[in-house]
């Protein structure tokens, strides 16, 4: 899926953060390292003087997109606390509570969420995976599926099937197609490569409303899904396979997980997924056309809103712009034909036709 990065820091010095983690955390920071990785927090590593290692999200209160991801604790944090602690996942990321047996923290224009620190090595730079990689993914996500009738389904977000990110994306062609001058090199870029695409962009976006209203339509039955089980939130330790990064964990229909992985390795995948769950699975090719779709689109929808309107330096910029041109509108076309080997697949599997 690509790695999708903040390349610039937060601007606070190392030694107030630490401080802030000591006093609320009680851990005596030893140094912090910035991770330019993922766009929904900046991300660190903690070294502590006691050897233990943490790793912490910082959220900018000033940044929507950032305060958006923070609408999703009261659901993601307590579910990743309860499935490591009542033992129904342990290859998982999970919150530290702070010393007021908090979830996150909160001071000045930033929130602090700490997490158990996992070694290994991540996933998002080992594509294309080894088949035994993706065996090892799909037993992942089988056992989150698994595990569903164990969890209190109430408190976790179940979906709604949302494209609300729909008005903002149509904003930003709006803005494109104005007459107002940029000067700056991303901008204008942007409208360079972005415009040309508009029709297809229409077009993609009046399909996925025809979807979201198919599958609202019907009734499907909903597993826990992790909705992001992509390389950068995979860490391999020898043999071992941990699941990082739950934000966008949901009740969803089982294709939410499966988008990532109807490519070529999909036979391999799905042969892993279905022994690991024990029996024979359906799959709605039109889900996986929506969430595929819908994937990009949010994800085009969020850089454009970057690059428009939030971001401040040049470097991440350029960053937004080569994830819209190498990680998003240059894989559009790919997705119809794999779902339809994914359907060439199914029926072969079921003994029919190819």
């Amino acid at each position: 899926m690509g790695a999708i990065c903040l390349e610039v820091n937060y601007h606070i010095e190392d030694r107030v953060l630490a401080a802030t983690l000591d006093k609320e955390y009680g851990i005596q920071v030893e140094s912090i390292h910035f991770i330019p990785m993922g766009d929904s927090a900046y991300s660190y590593w903690v070294n502590c003087s006691n050897e233990e290692r943490y790793y912490l999200k910082l959220f900018d209160l000033n940044n929507d997109r950032q305060r958006m991801s923070m609408e999703r604790f009261h659901y993601y944090l307590p579910l990743t606390w309860n499935l490591f602690h009542q033992r129904l996942l342990q290859n998982i990321t999970y919150p530290i509570k702070n010393r007021s047996g908090d979830f996150s923290t909160t001071c000045n224009e930033i929130t602090l969420v700490l997490f158990n620190y996992i070694q290994g090595e991540s996933l998002a730079e080992a594509y294309p995976f080894s088949e035994d990689i993706i065996e090892g993914i799909a037993a992942s996500i089988a056992a989150i599926h698994l595990i569903t009738p164990s969890i209190d389904q109430t408190t976790v977000m179940a979906e709604t099937y949302d494209i609300s990110f729909d008005r903002n994306l149509e904003k930003c062609i709006s803005l494109l197609e104005s007459t107002l001058t940029f000067d700056n090199p991303s901008k204008q870029a942007l409208r360079e490569h972005v415009l040309p695409k508009k029709e297809q962009i229409l077009v993609l976006l009046n399909l996925v409303r025809k979807l979201r209203l198919a599958a609202m339509s019907e009734t499907h039955e909903f597993k826990l899904c992790h909705g992001d089980v992509w390389g950068g939130n995979l860490i391999r330790n020898g043999h071992a396979l941990y699941v990082i990064d739950w934000e966008s964990a949901i009740m969803a229909p089982i294709e939410f997980d499966l988008i990532g992985y109807i490519g070529e390795e999909f036979d391999v995948f799905f042969s892993a997924y279905e022994k690991h769950v024990g029996k024979s699975v359906a799959i709605n090719p039109d889900l996986l056309r929506f969430y595929s779709y819908r994937h990009h689109l949010r994800n085009l929808t969020n850089w454009l809103m970057n690059i428009l309107f939030r971001n401040t330096e040049d470097a991440q910029n350029e960053n937004d712009l080569e994830m819209i041109l190498y990680h998003c509108m240059n894989r559009w076309d790919r997705i119809e034909p794999m779902v339809r080997e994914v359907e060439t697949n199914l029926r072969r599997r079921s003994g029919g036709i190819q």
